[in-house]
């Protein structure tokens, strides 16, 4: 009898239940098509948690995500209510800091992809999309700077972040970056300031080429400074395809990279523990509250989260290029949610639906 995978569902605050809600039958078919016997249950976080629990992250969902074998994310976050909690209770550091650390999901995983028919979405000019924008970036997750002590003078006179980084940090997220590229023959990137820091820069870029020299020797590789990469992405991004950063210069230059595409509502993620393969996946928009309940958020960040689960946590990657074919088949046709629909646009062919009607036609395109 086959074991059945365990996936818990939080679907968090803002657009985070409604997105949710619409992806749940492109999971079920997905899983059936595979041949995969998956079980979920939902769990509250975020304030729909706090609400119930008094608590942004109750001993409850806890459990929940202990008992699971991977977590499908909604959002978090209404900042109408922060004043409501101290910084540390709130859903950011309570819930997804934590969530990180407890189950070791130090591989954050961000495709950013310019799709042919969405070029006009994009910020950068047609001439330099040539090729076409399709990179990923590995992000270390649970060192530097944010994982660093903190210190503050208490007279006011200096404060202190202490980006520290513990070898097989480097190594894991090296190995994941490096087993995808073996796989998808691409060229893998990797970002530092080896020229002026130490922890990021000099122990990092080593690490990064030893393991690249004894481990995976044929994967092509290419040190970049974080400065100058960060020109490239915007002026030559065709030129990247795996991308390996540190936590916090991976934390800003996906969201640059996530600008290529011309809308969040895009961009899937996923955090992992390279050793298990346990997963938490997620869209990278955020909460959007402004829009919440209203028929209105794209759901195809989620919908790429899915396909995201069935590639690394499940190890089907037949299922994962199925659900991304569909995504691109939906839009190829001309669906478009309002963020994906450029201002003062006179095309015809464009037809508008909402976060509903989005995920249906995907599900339509799944065979």
């Amino acid at each position: 009898m086959k074991i059945s995978t365990r996936i818990a569902v939080l679907p968090g605050d803002g657009i985070g239940p409604e997105i949710m809600a619409a992806c749940m039958p492109i999971l079920t078919r997905s899983a059936e098509h595979g041949g995969h016997k998956l079980s979920t249950k939902n769990g509250l976080i975020g304030w729909a948690a706090h609400d119930v629990y008094g608590d942004v992250m109750p001993e409850e969902t806890w459990q929940l995500c202990q008992e699971s074998d991977a977590i499908l994310f909604g959002a978090v976050g209404l900042p109408k209510r922060d004043p409501e909690l101290k910084s540390e209770m709130r859903p950011e550091k309570r819930a997804l800091l934590p969530l990180r650390k407890k189950f070791n999901l130090g591989c954050n995983i961000r495709p950013v992809k310019v799709y042919p028919n969405l070029t006009d979405l994009s910020p950068l000019k047609n001439n330099r999309l040539v090729g076409g924008v399709d990179l990923t970036f590995f992000r270390e997750l649970l060192g530097g700077d944010y994982f660093g002590e903190r210190r503050l003078d208490p007279d006011g006179q200096w404060a202190e972040d202490v980006c520290h980084y513990d070898r097989n940090l480097i190594v894991n997220i090296a190995r994941a970056a490096f087993g995808r590229a073996q796989i998808t023959k691409e060229k893998v990137t990797s970002i530092d300031k080896a020229n002026v820091l130490g922890a990021t820069g000099t122990f990092w870029r080593g690490i990064v080429q030893e393991i690249h020299d004894t481990e995976f020797p044929f994967v092509a590789l290419e040190h970049q400074f974080v400065d100058a990469f960060n020109l490239f992405l915007f002026t030559k991004p065709t030129s990247f395809q795996i991308v390996l950063t540190s936590n916090l210069q991976g934390d800003v230059l996906s969201d640059g990279g996530a600008g290529l595409s011309g809308s969040m509502g895009l961009l899937p993620s996923a955090s992992l523990d390279t050793e298990t393969g346990f997963g938490l996946y997620e869209p990278s928009g955020g909460s959007a509250p402004d829009i919440a309940g209203q028929n209105l958020a794209n759901p195809i960040a989620m919908i790429l989260s899915i396909a995201l689960m069935f590639r690394y946590s499940l190890k089907d990657e037949e299922t994962a290029v199925k659900i991304e074919k569909a995504v691109e088949t939906t839009l190829q046709q001309g669906y478009r949610t309002v963020d994906l629909i450029p201002e003062n646009s006179t095309n015809e062919n464009l037809v508008t639906v909402g976060t509903v009607g989005m995920a249906v036609q995907v599900l339509s395109h799944l065979n």
